[in-house]
């Protein structure tokens, strides 16, 4: 189960689950976006909170889709002078 899907289903706010597993709500939300992948304690953190309901296989998942909503330039090459 992603991150995203335990907080929603299980009505519990980004800041709520940030504070019982001891880090900050933006990092919980890079996390459940995908930004980021989480730090092995953070990891071990969510499975035990979740008892298991995310896996470290969901958040890999996670990580790997990303969260798609920010965008690059399609070329950042600085060296030209216009």
């Amino acid at each position: 189960m992603r991150l995203d899907e335990y907080l929603t289903t299980n009505g519990i706010s980004g800041t709520a689950f940030a504070e019982r597993i001891g880090v900050n709500a933006a990092t919980v939300y890079r996390i459940k976006t995908g930004r980021v992948f989480p730090h092995r304690s953070t990891l071990a953190a969510i499975v035990e909170a979740t008892q298991g309901a995310v896996t470290a296989n969901d958040l890999i998942a996670t990580a790997v889709s990303g969260s798609g909503t920010e965008s690059k330039p399609a070329n950042n090459d600085l060296s030209k002078g216009d």
